[in-house]
């Protein structure tokens, strides 16, 4: 085969390469973000007992990236900087943190939180005990909590589980377990003042700013990671490379002969 001919041959696989799309949604993904923000809602709106002062959620990037940053490690256990200051968040000090480990294929964002919420079985709202595993129900209603953050990441193999998606959400306030989760009563009975009620939970819009945090990102992340934009510069690169030496190649074979003269 001619270099030429090669490089034609390769140059298909080279753009499916630039263009290739991460498995799983990023930070950013719009959807992922919606989804995310609206499974919580929907489910904190269905609580029951009813609750009269659960609060609306609303997206922080913040959080979000501390999700990341802890997805990425692939440790099955919760993230140890979660009660030191400002080593989640720049602003918050209460950070609360759900975590979902299952098969790639398995993964949905709302089959995920929706686990969570189903421990709901195992929580006895009225004696306010727990006859298993309840922590991560109690996260989803907690009715202080009002921002929220996840992330999703591939691990190789995590808690036994080969080519697994983490799934984190961190949450402020965070909930403390010390307490019923939420006060029961008629929806939106017990808002702050200044809050408006939309579906059943309470929403003020000084809660509900979004904010990016440009510069934050947690203190103890360290990783590399080649997004999009990043693939494409590899591949590019790697593209150019083959092509120099293409030429090279095809220069010695048809110019050996050619000699300088003045």
């Amino acid at each position: 085969m001619r270099p030429w001919a090669a490089v034609l041959a390769l140059w298909p696989v080279l753009r499916a390469a630039a263009r290739q799309v991460p498995a799983l949604p990023s930070i950013t993904d719009k959807i992922f973000i919606e989804d995310c923000v609206r499974v919580h809602n929907d489910l904190r709106a269905k609580a029951q007992p009813a609750a009269s002062n659960l609060r609306y959620m609303t997206w922080d990037a913040a959080l979000a990236r501390t999700a990341r940053a802890w997805a990425n490690k692939c440790i099955f256990q919760h993230n140890v900087y979660l009660s030191k200051k400002h080593q989640c968040h720049p602003n918050f000090t209460s950070i609360g943190e759900n975590i979902w480990v299952g098969s790639r294929q398995a993964f949905y964002v709302a089959d995920a939180i929706k686990s969570w919420y189903n421990e709901v079985r195992f929580y006895t709202f009225t004696l306010q005990k727990c006859t298993k595993v309840c922590g991560h129900y109690l996260q989803v209603v907690w009715d202080y909590s009002y921002k929220i953050g996840c992330a999703v990441t591939l691990c190789k193999e995590l808690a036994g589980i080969r080519n697994a998606a983490n799934f984190v959400c961190n949450y402020s306030p965070g909930a403390n377990f010390l307490r019923r989760p939420y006060i029961e009563g008629k929806s939106c009975s017990n808002c702050a003042k200044g809050d408006t009620c939309e579906n059943k939970l309470c929403r003020n819009p000084e809660r509900d700013k979004i904010i990016y945090y440009s510069r934050w990102h947690p203190p103890w992340e360290f990783r590399i990671v080649c997004d999009e934009a990043c693939i494409t510069v590899v591949v590019l690169r790697a593209s150019l490379m083959f092509l120099a030496f293409v030429g090279v190649y095809f220069i010695k074979k048809h110019f050996t002969n050619m000699h300088m003269s003045t």
